[in-house]
Formats: structure tokens, sequence, C-alpha cells
């Protein structure tokens, strides 16, 4: 999720505290009435905004009392295929929990160290330059864990303009049939864009990390990408409708396609499959598939929980956001969390519309997306809906102090 996104999501949930106040006050939904209220905020979204096409959510709480799911809108525009709960879709920049969760295992068998330079597992070719600061050349010297937490000071080969006044977010747009390779986005973020800071004194949300922690996984373990996703992740968590983009099983058939994703009033549905959406947000999935991904990580069933914790070491990104390995941390002020019940909330965000998030306050996990890339705070108005919806309703209450 870019920077720019988030402050506007924040400013604007921010500054809409009064009128959700409004809307939930003296709400006191019961457990019957959850499924009711979940349907509500899909299709709330899809019918307020006609900028979002379709719409799907998943909601599970830890203890199992609840596991709803549901979807509306329209998920192909060609043929006006209907969304479900079951329909695969991009999940963006939510693939960088999955790369952060890959490399925190390798680092649990002990294969890699967080404080390995990157130059120990990628080639000097691809790497030389792409931190050249101040005159000194530090690209070798960066290390796992600055990859991992937006520190490496690396640019950000998707959002920002190179030499011909472009970002590679816009040149997909404009020719999605032009297909881009891994390395090369990595060489656009070397040769074309300059670096932010010296490693480690600064944190710059940039995907190029996250294309470079591919690298190193597949130099670790001797297998490509798509292959190590599947079998850390994939199989054994029985995550049948989830796979990187140009490597999806052949037992799914055409009703399997993702949703189509806009740009406004742009589909972009065919840019988003191109192959350069790699380690840093190249995941297909569905909502459902999401939220039994973020459980097993938070049980300890992918890797430990005291590695978890590693992975939850924070800084500060954007106003209320922070950033640990691969994981965003959502943790706005005690009187936003008292005037509208926003929790705190620790997962990933995606430029799609994406998310995936746990509360801990709630034990709840929310996943899902609404398919629009200009429309960055509805997926936390949807989240704020569900936990107003899902709250003790003592917790409601006005303090009488």
């Amino acid at each position: 999720m870019r920077r720019a996104a988030l402050a506007l999501t924040l400013l604007a949930i921010g500054g809409a505290a009064t009128l959700m106040l409004a809307r939930f006050a003296g709400s006191n939904l019961r457990l019957r009435d959850v499924d009711r209220e979940m349907q509500s905020i899909v299709s709330d979204a899809v019918s307020r905004d006609p900028s979002i096409r379709n719409c799907v959510l998943a909601v599970t709480k830890g203890d199992g009392s609840l596991a709803w799911s549901g979807a509306a809108g329209i998920a192909s525009q060609q043929g006006q295929v209907p969304m479900s709960a079951h329909t695969p879709i991009y999940i963006a920049s939510v693939t960088k929990l999955y790369t952060a969760t890959v490399i925190m295992h390798l680092f649990e068998k002990g294969s890699l160290s967080l404080e390995d330079p990157m130059g120990k597992y990628v080639s000097e070719k691809l790497i030389r330059g792409i931190n050249l600061y101040a005159g000194k050349d530090y690209s070798s010297e960066i290390t796992i864990a600055e990859l991992l937490s937006q520190r490496s000071g690396i640019a950000d080969y998707y959002t920002e303009k190179a030499k011909d006044g472009k970002s590679l977010a816009e040149l997909l747009r404009e020719n999605p049939e032009r297909s881009w390779s891994v390395e090369e986005t990595i060489a656009r973020a070397r040769d074309e864009l300059k670096p932010k800071f010296r490693p480690g004194t600064d944190v710059f949300y940039s995907d190029t990390n996250y294309q470079l922690l591919g690298k190193v996984i597949e130099a670790v373990s001797g297998k490509p990408l798509y292959v190590v996703y599947e079998d850390l992740l994939f199989r054994p968590l029985r995550l049948e409708h989830t796979w990187l983009i140009g490597h999806r099983s052949p037992q799914l058939g055409a009703s399997d396609a993702p949703a189509d994703v806009f740009y406004g009033n742009i589909n972009i549905t065919q840019s988003r499959a191109n192959r350069a959406y790699w380690a840093d947000g190249g995941i297909v999935s569905t909502a459902q598939d999401m939220t039994v991904f973020l459980k097993a990580l938070r049980q300890g069933r992918i890797i430990r929980q005291e590695t978890l914790k590693l992975m939850h070491q924070w800084h500060g990104l954007d106003f209320f956001m922070q950033y640990g390995f691969g994981t965003m941390h959502f943790n706005p002020p005690w009187l936003i969390r008292k005037a509208i019940g926003l929790r705190p909330l620790w997962g990933h965000s995606g430029s799609t519309g994406s998310f995936l998030y746990y509360s801990e306050d709630l034990d709840i996990y929310m996943a899902g997306t609404i398919d629009q890339t200009e429309a960055a705070r509805g997926p936390f108005f949807m989240m704020l809906r569900v936990m107003r919806a899902i709250e003790p309703t003592d917790e409601r209450k006005p303090n009488p102090q």
C-alpha cells in the first residue's frame, strides 16, 4: 500500500469519526444479526461507490465461533459473472506477508541469518549500485532484516517515476501486453532511480526490497519461488485457490479466474496478471484462504510464535501505520479507538484494495478486497464496521466516569 494512500486513508477515517459514531450509536447487534450486518457491509461497499464493481469479505473468530464470508458486485465485466465468496482475487502487496513468512521459516531452519548481507545470496551484477548513496555503494551490505523492514533505502521500482517520466505502474496500465521480468524491475530501481538514504537509517516503502527477497529465497532454497510457496504454505495449509501469478494449478477451471481490478474507471485486470508482480505482490488467493493463512501464522503453525514476534518489531511508516518484517501495524490513538471503535490491527494491505488483518482485541481475522486502486479508505471503513458489529455490547457503552 502506497504512503500517499495510507495518509489519505488515515485522514479520512479521522475526519469521519463523528459520522461513524452517529451511524453506530445505540447499535446492539446480537449474534443472529451478524450475518445480515456482514452482508450489508459488502453490499454497501458496491452500491455506495460507483467506482467499486465488486467486493468480498471473510471474517473469522479465532475461537471458531464465527466464520463468515460473502461478496457483492460483478467479478468479471466480460460475461457479467457475479462476485462470490470463492472468487480468487489479486492480493497485491499482501503477498509481502507471505514472502516475509518464508524468509522467517528459512531463518528458523538456520538457512540464513537476518543480519546476512543480501550480497551473500544475490549476484553482484544484479545489485551493484542499487544503493549508491552519497558517493558510497552500500548495495552488497544491505541486510535481510533491512529488506524485510523497508529500511534498505532502495528506490521503489513500481511507483516512482524513472528517466522516461513514468512509473512502472503507469507503463503496465498503458501497455499491459508488455511482459516485464523480475530482473527488469530490479534493474529499473538500480539504473533509473535514486536511493533514499543509507541502509538502516530510515524507513521507505519499496516493492524492490521484496523482489530482492524473492531472489534470496530462490538462492537459499535452490527452488523457484512458486515451488517454495507451494511446499511451505499452499499445500500444507490446503490453500487450494491460492497461487503465484503464472503458476495456477491445472485443476482450476475458467470459473476460478481472478476478479476484475479497476484504476478509477479503467479495467486494469490484464496488467495485474503481469509476471512483474512477484514476491512483492504476485499472489492470487481467496478471502477465505487468506484468513486460513493468517490464522496459521498467528497460531505458530508455520513459524514459531517467538519468530512471529521478531516480525513485529515496528518502525514508523505513516501517521498511525508502522512496519515490521513484511507486516503492517495499524495503531490508532486512544481517542480514535474510543470514538469510533477502530482497534489496533496487524497484517497487510494491497494497492488493489486488498486487505488481511487480525485484531488482537477482538480475536478476529478480516480479509478481502474492493478491487479498486483509487479507494484506499474503503477497506478500513469495512473493517471498522466489522469491528463495530462484533465487539462486545458492554464495550460500546459510555464510561460513567
